[in-house]
């Protein structure tokens, strides 16, 4: 088997143990668990635990890719630590509840709470997102395609499976539980899927909003626009994720092969030169390869609206409620290319145009960053509510944002070209010109001019922090 990927060691005893074996877990050809690194470091398991778990929980482990509370941590294991700052702000009552909810969560995700007779085992997390499966341990966070952990962890159970057979009838039932492992009705497939209540998934399904997948297979190929925007709306109340997936479903079809080119054309480049790289590096590289490819040099204003249109992205604008929902990327099999931009609460336009309002125009490119490397999401938002989005997916397309519009060698330029100031008075001066000149809200203005100090070794982070607090 190639050392890409996802792969699970099993060396069974010899003994009379039938379900003894010894256990590790490696990614890309890497040991990283039990001990990262150890190429022969294993842990004896019961391996009748790891199928029992493999067949409680085969729902949660392929479908679901939210987390269970409003917190968005950086990476599975370190949801707890981001649930506890959270408590700290809430009664007593919210915090004993959301516990009890994170640990139900961990019991399915961190598997290696399902060895029955240890504790304190070295964290095993595993998790979806998107096309991919996030194996989280004490080596890190690591990415690897979503479909070979699935035949991964497939491959585990059926080798389990069989070997248990072997060993008479005592396994029937969990061998006969694991083969009919695919086999829900469609509204359990769909509560999962889009981490909607089932009630709520029921409602939707009635009322003709939704359509249930008629299999595992359909909802784990997970290319339906309007579940992908029910499962980032969810955390929502059931009528604006109603109101949300009307919007999605308002969208016509429409191709856009200039869409298309630019999108493979920057994937691939980011993917040969900085696959790996930290979110921000890959967004700000990301929108400056960009500009090079459509010929907007540095120190240009970019018309962010007029490209969107010009790549065959259609523009659509309302007031909405929630404001938290600034803005939406829609581009999949029946919907899209599509950008909405909420207009509640919009403001620093140049004109009436709502597509000129300064934060209007940093939504847009943050859309457009969705729309060239995010697409296996089929939607990308802003601010949706409650942390949906991945971090990183989130990061990169804020630095993408920022750096398309304002690149950080304009603001550099700028800054000293107004003989590098430092004191309050000044940089305010100079923050309102970059707003002006780039159409940027102040916070970006703010956050890009930070960054192109710190490349003369200047910080000016207190002084901006007094400016926009909310950088």
């Amino acid at each position: 088997m190639s050392s890409d990927g996802l792969k699970f060691e099993l060396r069974f005893s010899s003994g009379s143990k039938v379900t003894s074996a010894a256990f590790a877990v490696r990614v890309n050809g890497e040991p990283v668990w039990p001990v990262a690194g150890a190429l022969e470091e294993f842990l004896d398991i019961q391996v009748d635990d790891i199928l029992s778990h493999l067949v409680e929980c085969w729902l949660p482990l392929t479908l679901r890719q939210t987390y269970p509370i409003t917190v968005a941590p950086t990476r599975p294991l370190g949801l707890r630590a981001e649930a506890e700052k959270r408590w700290e702000q809430q009664p007593a009552e919210v915090a004993e509840r959301e516990d009890e909810i994170i640990s139900d969560f961990e019991d399915v995700h961190n598997l290696s709470e399902c060895f029955a007779g240890y504790f304190e085992l070295p964290p095993l997390w595993l998790m979806r997102r998107g096309g991919k499966m996030i194996v989280d341990t004490r080596a890190g966070a690591k990415a690897v395609e979503f479909p070979q952990a699935w035949i991964e962890m497939v491959r585990l159970g059926d080798e389990i499976a069989e070997h248990l057979r072997k060993f008479g009838a005592r396994w029937s039932l969990l061998i006969e539980r694991w083969r009919d492992r695919d086999q829900h009705d469609p509204l359990t497939l769909l509560s999962w899927s889009t981490s909607l209540d089932r009630d709520v998934a029921e409602r939707f399904v009635a009322e003709g909003i939704l359509s249930a997948p008629g299999n595992l297979a359909i909802a784990v190929n997970d290319n339906d626009e309007l579940r992908v925007a029910a499962r980032m709306a969810s955390a929502l109340p059931a009528h604006q994720i109603r109101n949300i997936l009307d919007i999605v479903k308002s969208f016509e079809k429409a191709s856009a092969p200039k869409l298309d080119r630019l999108a493979a054309a920057t994937t691939e480049y980011i993917e040969a030169h900085f696959f790996g790289r930290r979110a921000y590096e890959q967004g700000e590289t990301a929108a400056s390869f960009v500009r090079g490819e459509l010929g907007v040099y540095p120190y240009q204003y970019f018309d962010i609206g007029a490209g969107l249109q010009q790549f065959g992205v259609k523009i659509h604008t309302r007031a909405f409620e929630p404001a938290t929902l600034r803005a939406l990327a829609i581009w999949g099999s029946n919907h899209g290319p599509s950008v909405f931009i909420n207009l509640k609460g919009r403001l620093g336009g140049s004109d009436r145009n709502p597509l000129s309002y300064w934060s209007s125009r940093v939504d847009m490119a943050h859309e457009l960053c969705h729309l060239l490397l995010d697409r296996g999401h089929a939607l990308g938002a802003v601010e949706i509510l409650n942390s949906r989005m991945p971090t990183d997916v989130e990061q990169r397309a804020k630095s993408f944002a920022g750096e398309l519009l304002l690149p950080t060698a304009a603001a550099a330029e700028e800054w000293r070209g107004f003989g590098s100031p430092t004191s309050l008075r000044e940089l305010k001066t100079l923050i309102f010109v970059l707003q002006e000149k780039y159409g940027v809200p102040k916070p970006v203005a703010s956050w890009k001019l930070q960054h192109a100090t710190q490349t003369s070794d200047v910080d000016i982070s207190v002084i901006l922090e007094a400016i926009a607090p909310e950088r």
